[in-house]
């Protein structure tokens, strides 16, 4: 008895050895914890398991320069989904945890700043799938490719020269990328992007900063892909944040972005708004310009004779299809516009009433399309 007893003992023991050294079922455990957490060696794979159902493993690295903590899975079981979150451990705070990146699928990759200890958790992504099988894990460090970072915020956005190319990166998923620029007066902003990697569609937006402000950061123009526009008021320092169209695609690939300033081509602008619609009468010959993409001109004119208002177009820019809708200040609501007529693509006519006042809004027909370049619109 006393032999059996120990025969069993000495396979339990084995059992217990092989489960702890990553063989079948899996990783060692317990390291359900980030106190737990097990410390890896950077470009070893190793197995694991999640099992039970509603199991996470965590694990820490040692990083030593800046650049991008990555882990990777293989041979996956087939149900599991794995996602991973990155954290800081601290020790003498109630909560154990300082989330530094939300849950994503791996693989993903959390962006290192500083030397320092770095944790890491994996689990399934809705904590209801498990398997015995393990998988493998694969953690990497690579040095930092994009030199434009960390550029994640307003206050870290990088300098960028008008006209001069830079390159930069949408990595990991969810990458932001801040620049600032400082524009000479009125007139555009145009960014150009050229070989982004496949799967990075790059969209952008503009804003005002001011730390001082509440809130600090103020939209000018919201996201729009490249190449695109936008119209600057005057003279000053402008930002420009920069990402994947739906933040679901990232490369380790950099590519190449530029920022030009173009001077106003339309003297009438600003007039994307009916409050600032310049005056003009029968006529007149306007060179106007359909830039950037999405731009709305409003025109204001007081009729003193005829019963028609027609607009004659000359030498507009190959892509752009002009259109025309005319309105009159809401009897109800002088803060808003009543439409007079339905949208007229150029030449333009309308039927109006004398000695009255009316607003001609003038636009691209879909909207997408956009010139610099100016045409003229006569006002007969």
């Amino acid at each position: 008895m006393k032999r059996e007893g120990c025969i069993i003992l000495i396979l339990a023991a084995i059992t217990f050895g092989c489960a702890n050294k990553g063989g079948k079922f899996g990783d060692i455990e317990p390291n359900n914890t980030i106190e737990e957490a097990r410390p890896v060696k950077l470009g070893e794979p190793f197995p694991a398991t999640i099992n039970p159902v509603g199991d996470r493993d965590w694990f820490k690295a040692e990083i030593k320069e800046p650049g991008y903590l990555k882990v990777q899975a293989s041979n996956v079981p087939q149900g599991l989904a794995l996602e991973t979150s990155f954290a800081l451990f601290q020790e003498w705070e109630g909560k154990k945890e300082k989330q530094l990146r939300n849950w994503h699928k791996l693989p993903d990759a959390l962006p290192v700043s500083q030397e320092g200890t770095y944790y890491f958790v994996v689990g399934d992504d809705w904590s209801d799938k498990s398997s015995q099988e393990s998988f493998r894990l694969k953690v990497d460090f690579i040095k930092e490719f994009d030199f434009q970072e960390p550029n994640n915020n307003p206050q870290e956005a990088k300098p960028v020269e008008i006209g001069k190319e830079i390159t930069l990166a949408v990595y990991p998923v969810g990458d932001q990328d801040w620049l600032k620029v400082t524009a000479p007066g009125q007139g555009y902003l145009a960014v150009y992007s050229k070989g982004a990697p496949e799967g990075i569609v790059p969209e952008i937006k503009y804003a005002g900063y001011d730390e001082w402000a509440e809130p600090k950061v103020k939209e000018i123009r919201n996201w729009s892909k490249l190449p695109d526009g936008c119209f600057i008021p005057k003279a000053g320092e402008y930002y420009v944040l920069l990402h994947d169209q739906w933040d679901d695609g990232c490369s380790e690939t950099p590519f190449t972005i530029k920022i030009d300033f173009l001077e106003e081509m339309d003297i009438r602008e600003p007039n994307n708004d009916f409050k600032e619609a310049k005056e003009i009468k029968r006529g007149d010959t306007l060179r106007v310009a359909l830039f950037p993409t999405g731009d709305r001109d409003y025109f204001k004119i007081k009729n003193a004779k005829g019963k028609k208002l027609s607009f004659a177009d000359k030498e507009i820019p190959e892509g752009v299809v002009p259109e025309m809708q005319l309105y009159r200040i809401d009897p109800n609501n002088a803060e808003k516009l009543k439409e007079c007529s339905a949208w007229q693509k150029l030449p333009a006519q309308f039927d109006v009433e004398e000695n009255q006042e009316y607003y001609v809004l003038l636009h691209e027909q879909w909207d997408d399309a956009s010139s610099p370049k100016t045409f003229f619109l006569k006002v007969e």
